[in-house]
């Protein structure tokens, strides 16, 4: 669908706006693109036509925690404020980033210009998490004066279609540049199409997604990999306070751990598998009490939930596994020491990984990891820091803030707007 005076499309309008879309795209290559400032004023307008209670409504009925999607709102809105954005460019693309340079290089007689670019046509291509708005990869993509198309993934609940269409209402100029499809990411034919369309991919998904994308996409169209990542706990017995532990309980039923900085599991600093039980035990008990004060689940969420622990439970004993289950979450001690993802929704494994092995098991997994949510005592904290960060990941804080958001968060250690642009070199 094309965005045209805020209006979404039907079926019938959506074929006419794919079959056109070539020319389309090759119109608005022919325009100046957008300012910085255009899209600045828009996103502004659109945050304030946003509806809270959709917003909400929408995220708890793909399983996130009531209090928790409010907050998700708020720092929707805060993140479409002017000063944010203005903020995020600065910072990203440096704070003359507007500015073209000219100067003469040493050694050469004539002057040239610099100038930060768009890269042409972005397809993003989305998750089916929840961990940003697909709305927001578009976003990045219009600061930076692309022109965009926007798969959509099935579990986005409209929102993204809403909030694109609050954007086009305040900006109508801003229509010829975004462009958005739902269809299964199972059509190649049609994922090849759009990228023989578009100069750079943004993929927003797993192995699959990623692998099927370099399988089919031209060798001369730059692919842009995002998530999904694996983030998870590390503890030292110095660090298992009731007070860390509730937090981490707090964080994992907030977010449903469906975020790639959710935590999926405990790795706790011991090689007595003895100490991992004894952890799972206790742990079972702060997860209960935090799901108890969560918002009942949608019932088809629970069921299928409980059928995957029931069949991890099954396999447990042949993979040396014990389950430990109460009020519909558990906790797994596993005798492994490999990353992996959690069933969702209050299901979580803890494992042993001696801090002497950080660096010898984890940096093969370095590409998944993202947050590591560090439980230990304040004389432990810069050396447990400094190996994780060394080992792979790109985020290590407390527990409870694990999937805190903050203006100019990279993602997966990296600053979006730089891979969006260019810097074109013209000699006067």
């Amino acid at each position: 669908m094309n965005f045209a005076d805020g209006k979404i499309l039907n079926e019938k309008e959506c074929a006419a706006v794919y079959e056109a879309l070539p020319e389309r795209l090759l119109a608005a290559r022919r325009k100046t693109p957008p300012d910085a400032e255009t899209v600045i004023r828009a996103c502004e307008r659109a945050a304030a036509g946003l509806s809270e209670a959709e917003f909400v409504s929408v995220l708890s009925g793909l399983g996130q925690d009531e209090a928790a999607a409010r907050r998700n709102f708020a720092d929707a809105r805060l993140l479409l404020s002017a000063p944010r954005l203005r903020a995020r460019l600065r910072l990203e693309l440096g704070e003359r980033y507007a500015e073209p340079r000219v100067y003469t290089p040493e050694g050469e007689g004539r002057a040239v210009r610099e100038a930060v670019a768009p890269l042409g046509v972005l397809l993003h291509i989305a998750a089916g998490n929840m961990d940003a708005l697909p709305a927001f990869s578009v976003l990045e993509g219009l600061l930076t004066g692309n022109v965009n198309i926007l798969k959509l993934p099935a579990a986005d609940g409209g929102l993204s279609v809403r909030l694109l269409s609050e954007l086009t209402r305040a900006e109508p100029s801003l229509a010829d540049y975004i462009y958005a499809f739902e269809f299964s990411s199972r059509d190649a034919a049609r994922l090849r199409e759009l990228a023989d369309l578009s100069d750079a991919v943004t993929v927003w998904g797993g192995e699959e997604a990623v692998a099927a994308l370099r399988a089919s996409a031209r060798p001369n169209i730059k692919l842009i990999e995002w998530g999904h990542k694996i983030s998870f706990a590390y503890a030292t017995k110095a660090g298992l306070s009731e007070g860390a532990l509730s937090g981490l309980a707090a964080h994992i039923a907030e977010t449903g751990q469906v975020l790639c900085s959710s935590c999926q599991g405990i790795f706790l600093d011991t090689e007595d598998t003895a100490d991992i039980y004894a952890l799972a035990e206790r742990f079972l008990p702060c997860l209960k009490a935090a799901y108890q004060e969560k918002a009942a689940m949608d019932i088809s969420v629970r069921a299928k939930t409980a059928l995957d622990v029931y069949c991890a439970e099954l396999d447990a004993p042949d993979k040396g596994r014990r389950v430990y289950k109460s009020g519909g979450v558990s906790v797994t001690a596993a005798p492994d020491s490999l990353p992996e993802a959690a069933i969702r929704f209050g299901n979580l494994w803890v494992k042993r990984l001696p801090r002497e092995q950080i660096l010898s098991v984890l940096p093969p997994y370095k590409n998944y990891l993202q947050t590591v949510g560090l439980l230990c005592g304040a004389e432990e904290r810069g050396e447990l820091s400094g190996l994780l960060i060394r080992a792979g990941a790109v985020r290590v804080c407390r527990p409870e803030r694990m999937s805190a958001a903050y203006p100019g968060l990279p993602h997966d250690g990296e600053y979006a707007l730089r891979r969006y642009v260019k810097i074109v070199h013209t000699e006067l």
